[in-house]
């Protein structure tokens, strides 16, 4: 093999070669899950950057919506000195309006404003059962080529 080109061949399709220039691997190819620096910006920026992420891969962590069987799974999972303590009381009071935390590494399908949703497809679920939708306003991170960007 070259060293300006690297061959890639689908494991169920060997007959079929895909052939790539090494600066595109190099420089254009980015991972969703690995970051080189991290940034603080707004949430608005963030999903600015998401809306825009096109077919790049990226990891979105973000808060589920709320559902009862995770409201009384988390009030019986409460320690019995949670009752007691006001600030064990207000931690749970939080995770319990909050929702879950999710992490999803994905790509963006179809965005819906600022302050809508985002239909992306779940790079970890079963192909066809992927489609899966990201709440802008529960967003907390973002890694997007390279750099992951937190809420201020």
């Amino acid at each position: 093999m070259d060293k300006e080109n690297c061959k890639v061949v689908t494991p169920n399709n060997t007959t079929n070669e895909l052939t790539m220039s090494r600066d595109i691997m190099e420089y254009e190819m980015d991972s969703g899950t690995l970051f080189d620096k991290e940034e603080k910006l707004s949430r608005s920026n963030i999903i600015e950057l998401m809306i825009n992420a096109k077919e790049s891969v990226m990891t979105v962590t973000f808060h589920k919506q709320l559902d009862e069987s995770f409201i009384s799974e988390a009030l019986s999972a409460a320690p019995k000195d949670t009752w007691g303590n006001a600030t064990k009381l207000k931690a749970l009071s939080k995770e319990i309006t909050h929702g879950k935390e999710c992490t999803m590494t994905c790509f963006l399908s179809k965005s819906e404003g600022k302050l809508g949703r985002s239909r992306v497809i779940d790079l970890n679920a079963p192909w066809g059962m992927n489609y899966r939708q990201v709440d802008h306003r529960t967003v907390t991170s973002l890694v997007l080529k390279n750099v992951k960007y937190t809420v201020k």
